[in-house]
């Protein structure tokens, strides 16, 4: 039994700006340095033999300081990443439904069927991050691994682990900033144990809805 600790990276200032970063790289904002330094003491209390994160700055950020109080590398692994952008990179959120409106009303409305315009589609995110899990899982066997990545890969993968089609995406709930999924892998079989926990971060929450 492998136990995965699904984390979304803390608090950036382009979320509190809304603007749309998939792959774009930007650090925490102060609160999500906060944010990091409660989830490093939560991290604390697991058995963590292993710290992976997404490239992006603002993942590797938020699991920095859990990996330094355990001795342990961050090992960077860029099939975690947020989704690509393509042309909504760097724009504001209300920007991105004037000048492209029906892609980014799917997005809205459905959004596992959605692809940015001239970027990815959660196809292909779920495709890249689930490979990364499970070369992930297969590398640690029997350990505990703590991952950092994205909102909106932790909800694509989350469809893969209880065997949704993308389109139930949208049922999935948002998770907030650096809050803590814990998931348990088993012969390439994925259980939920607890989703998108904040419990740990002593009500310093940030939940922005369209955010990424």
């Amino acid at each position: 039994m492998t136990t995965l600790y699904l984390i979304r990276h803390g608090e950036s200032q382009a979320n509190v700006d809304k603007i749309f970063t998939g792959q774009t790289d930007v650090p925490l904002s102060p609160r999500g340095l906060h944010q990091a330094q409660l989830l490093a003491k939560k991290l604390a209390r697991l058995p963590v033999g292993a710290v992976y994160a997404s490239d992006l700055l603002r993942a590797v950020q938020t699991v920095t300081p859990a990996a330094e109080a355990l001795d342990l590398p961050v090992i960077r692994e860029q099939g975690l990443r947020e989704i690509d952008g393509g042309k909504w990179e760097k724009m504001h959120i209300g920007e991105i439904a004037r000048v492209y409106p029906e892609d980014f009303a799917v997005w809205r409305d459905d959004i596992g069927l959605a692809r940015c315009t001239g970027g990815e589609s959660f196809t292909e995110v779920q495709a890249r991050g689930l490979a990364a899990i499970r070369r992930i899982a297969a590398e640690n066997e029997g350990k505990c691994v703590a991952v950092a990545t994205h909102a909106a890969m932790i909800r694509a993968l989350t469809c893969a682990f209880r065997g949704l089609p993308l389109r139930e995406m949208k049922h999935i709930p948002f998770v907030p900033n650096a809050s803590l999924s814990e998931i348990r892998c088993e012969k390439d079989a994925f259980a939920i144990v607890t989703y998108a926990d904040v419990s740990f971060l002593e009500g310093d929450v940030t939940i922005l809805a369209e955010d990424v």
